[in-house]
């Protein structure tokens, strides 16, 4: 056997054979001699064509995975003719490849994929055996036996009918995609498939209904009355109940609820295992069971609904989304622009602070009032909670301090009147507000601090001694009328004093946090004790956080505020 030239194929009997070089030419002669023998035996022209394109994909499929010197490749075709079956026995030498169970069909943009999809959608059995000396692909597809003389005029009868009916099933589905593009309302889009799906299947009553909110709902009807929304396990109709708990088709018969349907279809559709809704089909006229080809036209327009109701969830998902960053961006804005800006040194004092949120927006700010030049109120406090609900209270809260600035003076009485007028718009939304406020006075040279139920305010004296003011009250927003303490500490140049949030001792941050709130003191009192600048302070207590851009490595909220007399 010369490999380097093709064999003439010779037909014994009801056996064809023949070999060739591994290359597209030799592909094409043996597909067409395949052909030439197998219309010898009388096979019809759908099967040859059928033949003629499994074989040439089969060849074609031993060129693209030869290896090595491609002349000396060479694979084998024998075929053999039973009255209700032809079987293939492809040969090659190639290193091959593991036949897939299942092919789909490649997406249009693919450059692989399709030969093997087509072998296996027009052949009836596929085995593929790997051998030392190369691999056996066996294939196999049935016909049916020559139908006598005079059914063959029936059957073309028959075959001239699907083929119609296949036609107007096409011409339907395009000329429905096409209005498919220009329909923006869901309910015109359902109503247009129902119309066209009646012309398809010849039914003259139809409805569609579809899931919102646990419910089955009426999208769209033809011939018939809209029935309520119900709960999707309790349609009242038998057959949708039945096809929504069996997820299968269910077939309208005349004894069937509906008398006057005399055949029908009810089809619930899905989209990743999530039911989308039922789609249900009925003729008056004939009893004959819906065919293969209006069932398949049945569920691709099904999955034209489901895309389109996917769509549409995505969009108003996205708008939804959009809105929301947007709000959530105003709010970031607002936030930060409640935050004090750089304060200019007054009669010795420096002062600066930090705010920085997990979600963008919180509930922690801090605040700073110029009172003349004799000195600062200042605010950190903390809203329970993150994101936009807290971040308004936060809003209301630094105004509502802000409205009694005739009490500065006096930390206590102010944030006992604080506590009075917020108290029950707080209890009402059940969040309450940890808030420290005190006065550098420094005419008098004290500083007056109050604290209800926020982080102790860390005041350092010159040399690395310190005293916290805790809180010895709840937070405002729990009682209705409390009494609060305030502290005076007289000032001494070198002093340096800290307010903070509870963000600098969270452990479920993912940077590096103080673990108590000694610790924060203690680092506190060292670091001031060296003399370092407030804004040098500021940057080692940054460091010491592990400051980042990325929010995300937050679990709470971060803000200081830091006081140097100098």
């Amino acid at each position: 056997m010369d490999s380097q030239a093709p064999i003439r194929p010779e037909a014994t009997g009801h056996a064809w054979q023949w070999s060739g070089p591994c290359t597209l030419v030799a592909v094409r002669e043996a597909s067409t001699g395949a052909r030439g023998f197998l219309a010898a035996l009388g096979l019809p022209e759908a099967e040859l064509a059928a033949w003629e394109l499994i074989l040439t994909e089969a060849g074609n499929n031993c060129v693209i995975h030869s290896v090595g010197d491609v002349p000396r490749q060479s694979w084998q075709l024998r075929l053999l003719f039973a009255p209700d079956r032809v079987i293939a026995k492809i040969h090659d030498g190639n290193e091959g490849f593991d036949w897939p169970e299942d092919p789909q069909l490649p997406d249009d943009d693919a450059e692989s994929g399709r030969g093997i999809f087509l072998i296996h959608t027009l052949t009836d059995f596929r085995k593929q055996e790997h051998h030392p000396g190369g691999n056996i692909l066996t294939l196999e597809r049935r016909h049916t036996p020559a139908a006598p003389a005079e059914d063959l005029e029936a059957t073309l009868d028959a075959m001239t009918e699907e083929l119609a009916s296949c036609y107007e099933s096409l011409s339907a589905i395009f000329r429905f995609t096409a209005e498919a593009r220009r329909t923006t309302n869901l309910e015109d889009f359902a109503a247009s498939l129902l119309h066209h799906l009646g012309t398809i299947t010849a039914s003259d009553r139809g409805m569609l209904r579809v899931v919102s909110q646990n419910k089955l709902i009426t999208l769209a009807t033809d011939g018939c009355e809209a029935p309520p929304a119900c709960p999707v396990d309790e349609s009242p109709m038998p057959l949708e109940a039945a096809a929504v708990g069996s997820r299968q088709d269910q077939w309208i018969e005349a004894s069937d609820a509906d008398p006057g349907a005399l055949s029908g279809l009810v089809h619930p559709f899905y989209h990743d295992d999530e039911l989308m809704g039922v789609l249900s089909l009925g003729r008056h006229d004939s009893a004959q069971p819906f065919n293969a080809g209006e069932v398949n036209v049945v569920h691709t327009f099904s999955e034209f609904l489901a895309q389109q109701m996917l769509s549409r969830r995505h969009e108003e998902e996205s708008i939804r989304s959009s809105l929301a960053r947007r709000e959530f961006e105003l709010a970031a804005a607002i936030q930060q622009s409640l935050l004090p800006p750089p304060m200019p040194d007054i009669a010795g004092v420096s002062v600066t602070g930090h705010c920085e949120s997990a979600l963008s927006i919180g509930g922690d700010f801090y605040d700073l009032i110029p009172c003349g030049i004799n000195g600062y109120f200042f605010v950190i406090a903390d809203v329970m909670g993150k994101g936009v609900a807290a971040s308004m209270i936060a809003a209301v809260t630094r105004s509502t301090v802000r409205a009694f600035s005739h009490l500065y003076q006096y930390p206590a009485r102010l944030l006992e009147r604080v506590a009075l007028q917020m108290h029950d718009d707080l209890d009402k939304l059940e969040i309450f507000v940890t808030i420290a406020v005190g006065i550098v006075d420094v005419p008098e040279g004290v500083i007056r601090v109050a604290n209800a139920g926020h982080c102790p305010v860390v005041i350092c004296q010159p040399g690395g001694t310190f005293t916290e003011v805790s809180p010895e009250r709840p937070p405002i927003g729990l009682e209705t009328n409390p009494v609060f303490t305030e502290y005076e500490i007289p000032i001494q140049l070198g002093m340096r004093i800290l307010g903070y949030t509870d963000g600098l001792v969270d452990p479920r941050n993912q940077r590096p946090s103080f673990e108590t709130q000694s610790d924060v003191a203690d680092w506190f009192a060292a670091a001031s004790a060296s003399g370092s600048s407030i804004s040098s302070l500021k940057s080692a207590l940054l460091e010491t956080l592990g400051h980042s851009t990325d929010p995300n490595t937050l679990a709470d909220d971060q803000t200081f505020l830091l006081i140097s007399f100098d």
